[in-house]
C-alpha cells in the first residue's frame, strides 16, 4: 500500500522589508516582495493608519479643480437678452425650467451667437427660472442666437492665484516664546500653525512682485531669527524675461537713468542689471523708482560716485521677484534689501533673487547662475561679496549647481546635477572677535565625484554620518570615513527597489521631496502614473533593518514632507499645493480623511506579497494550503490570495474573512490552494481596519518518489 506524500512547509516568522527588483526566489525570509500601505514593527506587518486633515480655517486663495469632480447640470435657456450694446451691459437670462442656481454664484454660459454673452460669470438670482449678469465687453447685439446653455458646473481658469507654493518650519525666541509653528506660504500671505492655536495670517508686502505664482519656483529656509521665502520667476512668462538695454546708462548723483524700450516696469518692481561694464551695473538689484518713469526709461538709487556705464552690447535687465522675510515681529514680510549693501564697494552684492539658499556656520549660500554660489558675511544676510566669498563648481561645463549642503566643519557639499563637489570654508575671527575674515589659502572647492549627481534638491538628508540624497540611478548614500573624506558607492541604496525608481517621471523629478524622520528616509517620488504634478508614491528606508520598508500610495496626493510638532511628538506633515495640510500615520481606524470637511474619509487599502516558495526543490509539487497568524480588529477583513509559478496564475483567492466580532480577535487562518506548480507565493490584501499579519507559510506534498528516467530514456 502506497503511502502519502509527506507535508512540508515553508514560511516566514516575521516581516522585515521588501525587494521588489530582486530575484524573489533569493529572498531571505522575512523579506517581502510587496509592502504596500504597511508599516514592519518588529516583524509584524498592519496596515498604515490613515492620514488626518488639519488646518481647516486656512484659506490659501482659489480652490484648485481637482479630480475627481462632478461637472454641473446642463440648463436651457428659453431668452437672453442684454439691456443695450455697452460695456458692461446687463444680461437677463431666462431658462425653461427652475435653475436652482444662488446668487454669487458663478455660472457658465455658452451656445449664443455672439461671444459676448458667452464665459463665465457671477450671477444675481431674480426668481426661480430668470437671472443677471454683466459682460465683459460689449454685445453685438441685444438678442443673440444659437442654442444657449448655462453650468454652474467646475469654472476652469487660465491662471490660478491660490493654494500651497512652500512650507517650512519656524521657532525663534522672537515669536510665542519659541514655539515652533508650520508656515504655510501662500499666493499673497503665509500661514503659521502649531497644534493646539488659531492660525496666524502674516502678509507679504504690497507692491507688485509679491504675490507668488504657479509658475515660481519657491522654497523657504529660516536664518537669524528670520523666516525667508525665495521665489524665482519663470522667464518664459511674459513680462519676466531679459531685455537689452538700448543706451548708456547715466548717473547723476546717487540716480541712475536705465534706458530700455517698453520695458514695462512700474514703481516698486525690482530689476536686475547684468552685463554693465561698471561693477554697480553687473548683477545688482534694484528697485524702479516713481519720478521720471516712461515707457522706455526708469530710475534707480545707486551709490554715490557711481560712474556712467557706456558698454554698447550684452547688457540687460529683467524684472525679479525679490526674497521676502518675516522677522518674528507684530508685523508681516518685507522685502530684502536692494541695491549695493550701505558702505561697501559696489563689489559686493546685496541678497539676489533666488530660488533657494542654504544656511551653513552661520552664512547663507546662494545659488550664483549655474556655476557659481554666493557666501554671505558671518551674521549678516544681506552681505555678499563675490570676489573672497565665492565658488564655482565645474565652471564653463556642461553641469550646473543643484543645491548646497552642510557638511562637517568648515566644508559643504555642493551638488550638481551630473557631480559632487565638496568645498572647505577657512575662516578666522578677528582680534576682538567681533568680524570673521576668509582664510583663501586654505578656502577650496574639490571635485568628489562626476559618476552621479542630485536631480532633485529637497531629496538631500543628513542623518548622522550619512548624507541621502536622489539621483538619476536611484538614491545613493555618502558616508564619512576615519578620515573624513567622502566616498560614493557604485551600487545605490535603491537597487532592491530600483524597479520603483525607474517609475518616476522626470519631467517633474525636481517635485521630490525626502525627510529622516523614525530612523527612516522618506522619500516621495512623482512617477508617469501620476495624474497631475504632485507625488503621487512614497518610498521608506528603515535604518535599523537596513531595508526598504514599505511604499506608501495616497490618494490625497503628497507635495512636501515636513517634520513637526503635534501632541508633544515629533511627527510627519504633508503639505499639499492645494492648500491642504495633513498629518501622516494618524487616524487608528485606517481611514484617510478626505480633503473636503464633512465628507466621509477612504479606507486605507494595503498589500503584501511574499518571497517565491519552492522548497528549494525544482521539481513540481502540490501545493495544499496557506497558514497565517492574524490579529483583525473589529470591520477589519483579510483577502487570502495566492500567485503559482509554472504554470503561472496571479492573484487566485483562496481566503477572505472580516471579523464582526464586536471586539479585536487573534485568528489561525487557513486557506486552501489545491493548486500543481513549482513555486508560489502568497499575497494578502487588507481593505477595511488595520489588521496584524504576524506570520505566513505555505504547505505542499512533494512527490515521494522524485522520477528518475530522462524525456530520451525509454
Amino acid at each position: 500500500m502506497a503511502l502519502d506524500d509527506p507535508t512540508i512547509r515553508d514560511g516566514d516568522s516575521g516581516f522585515v522589508g521588501f525587494a521588489s527588483r530582486l530575484n524573489p526566489l533569493t529572498l531571505p525570509p522575512g523579506m517581502l516582495q510587496e509592502s504596500i500601505n504597511m508599516r514592519l514593527d518588529r516583524g509584524v506587518a498592519q496596515t498604515r493608519k490613515g492620514a488626518k486633515r488639519l488646518a481647516d480655517d486656512i484659506n490659501t486663495g482659489q480652490d484648485p479643480l481637482t479630480l475627481s469632480f462632478n461637472l454641473g447640470s446642463d440648463v436651457a435657456v428659453s431668452s437672453i437678452t442684454a439691456s443695450g450694446l455697452t460695456n458692461p451691459a446687463t444680461v437677463t437670462v431666462n431658462t425653461t425650467a427652475a435653475h436652482g442656481f444662488t446668487s454669487g454664484a458663478q455660472i457658465n454660459i455658452r451656445g449664443a451667437s455672439d461671444a459676448a454673452f458667452n464665459g463665465d460669470f457671477t450671477i444675481t438670482v431674480s426668481d426661480a427660472d430668470t437671472f443677471t449678469y454683466s459682460t465683459s465687453s460689449a454685445p453685438a447685439t441685444t438678442t443673440p442666437t444659437g442654442t444657449v446653455i448655462a453650468n454652474n458646473g467646475p469654472e476652469v481658469r487660465n491662471t490660478y492665484t491660490g493654494g500651497v507654493f512652500g512650507a517650512g518650519t519656524f521657532a525663534s525666541q522672537n515669536y510665542d516664546n519659541g514655539q515652533e509653528y508650520i508656515v504655510i506660504c501662500g499666493s499673497s500671505s503665509a500661514f503659521l500653525w502649531r497644534d493646539g492655536a488659531s492660525p496666524v495670517t502674516k502678509s507679504y508686502p504690497s507692491s507688485p512682485d509679491e504675490t507668488i505664482e504657479a509658475t515660481d519656483t519657491v522654497s523657504t529656509l529660516q536664518a537669524f531669527d528670520r523666516f525667508y521665502i525665495f521665489r524665482e520667476a519663470d522667464q518664459s512668462v511674459t513680462g519676466w524675461g531679459k531685455k537689452n538695454l538700448n543706451s548708456a546708462t547715466t548717473v547723476s548723483g546717487t540716480v541712475a537713468t536705465v534706458t530700455s524700450n517698453s520695458h514695462g516696469y512700474t514703481a516698486g518692481m525690482r530689476v536686475r542689471l547684468e552685463g554693465g561694464a561698471s561693477a554697480a551695473f553687473d548683477g545688482h538689484e534694484y528697485e524702479v523708482k516713481s519720478t521720471n518713469l516712461t515707457t522706455n526709461t526708469f530710475e534707480i538709487d545707486v551709490p554715490s560716485g557711481t560712474a556712467n556705464d557706456t558698454a554698447t552690447t550684452g547688457r540687460t535687465v529683467r524684472r525679479v521677484k525679490p526674497p521676502i522675510y518675516w522677522d518674528g515681529g507684530s508685523g508681516g514680510f518685507v522685502r530684502a534689501a536692494a541695491g549695493v549693501p550701505a558702505g561697501q564697494p559696489a563689489t559686493y552684492k546685496t541678497m539676489r533673487s533666488v530660488p533657494w539658499a542654504s544656511y551653513i556656520n552661520n552664512r547663507v549660500i546662494l545659488p550664483d547662475g549655474r556655476d557659481q554660489v554666493l557666501i554671505s558675511d558671518v551674521l549678516d544676510a544681506d552681505t555678499y561679496d563675490p570676489f573672497w566669498q565665492s565658488f564655482r563648481a565645474g565652471a564653463g561645463g556642461d553641469d550646473y549647481i543643484v543645491a548646497v549642503h552642510p557638511w562637517v566643519d568648515s566644508t559643504f557639499l555642493v551638488f550638481c546635477r551630473k557631480s559632487i563637489w565638496i568645498g572647505t570654508i577657512g575662516q578666522f575671527p578677528s582680534t576682538d572677535g567681533t568680524a570673521f575674515s576668509i582664510d583663501t589659502v586654505v578656502s577650496k572647492l574639490e571635485l568628489l565625484t562626476n559618476e552621479i549627481g542630485c536631480s532633485a534638491r529637497n531629496t538631500i538628508v543628513t542623518a548622522g554620518n550619512f548624507v541621502f540624497f536622489l539621483s538619476d540611478a536611484g538614491v545613493y548614500r555618502l558616508d564619512a570615513r576615519l578620515d573624513l573624506k567622502l566616498r560614493g558607492d557604485t551600487r545605490p541604496l535603491s537597487d532592491p527597489v530600483a524597479d520603483l525608481f525607474e517609475t518616476i517621471d522626470q519631467a517633474k523629478v525636481h517635485r521630490a521631496f525626502a525627510i529622516w524622520h523614525a530612523n527612516r528616509y522618506l522619500i516621495a517620488l512623482p512617477t508617469t502614473a501620476g495624474v497631475d504634478d504632485t507625488n503621487d508614491l512614497v518610498v521608506a528606508w528603515n535604518a535599523l533593518t537596513d531595508s526598504w520598508e514599505y511604499k506608501d500610495q495616497y490618494g490625497i496626493g503628497v507635495d512636501q514632507l515636513l517634520v513637526g510638532t503635534y501632541a508633544d511628538q515629533r511627527r510627519t506633515f504633508n503639505v499639499r499645493r492645494t492648500g491642504k495640510l495633513w498629518l501622516l500615520d494618524e487616524n487608528s481606524n485606517g481611514v484617510d480623511d478626505n480633503p473636503t470637511a464633512g465628507i466621509a474619509g477612504t479606507n486605507v487599502t494595503a498589500r503584501i506579497k511574499t518571497r517565491r516558495y519552492d522548497f528549494k526543490d525544482l521539481a513540481s509539487k502540490r501545493f495544499l494550503r496557506s497558514v497565517t497568524n492574524a490579529v483583525i480588529p473589529d470591520g477589519g477583513t483579510i483577502v487570502t490570495k495566492v500567485n503559482i509559478i509554472d504554470p503561472d496564475k496571479t492573484d487566485q483567492q483562496i481566503g477572505s474573512i472580516t471579523n464582526s466580532s464586536g471586539s479585536s480577535e487573534d485568528y489561525h487562518l487557513k486557506a486552501p490552494i489545491r493548486f500543481k506548480a513549482h513555486a508560489a507565493e502568497l499575497v494578502y490584501e487588507t481593505t477595511a481596519g488595520r489588521p496584524e499579519l504576524r506570520s505566513a507559510a505555505i504547505e505542499a506534498a512533494p512527490k515521494s518518489l522524485p522520477a528518475t528516467l530522462t524525456r530520451n530514456e525509454s
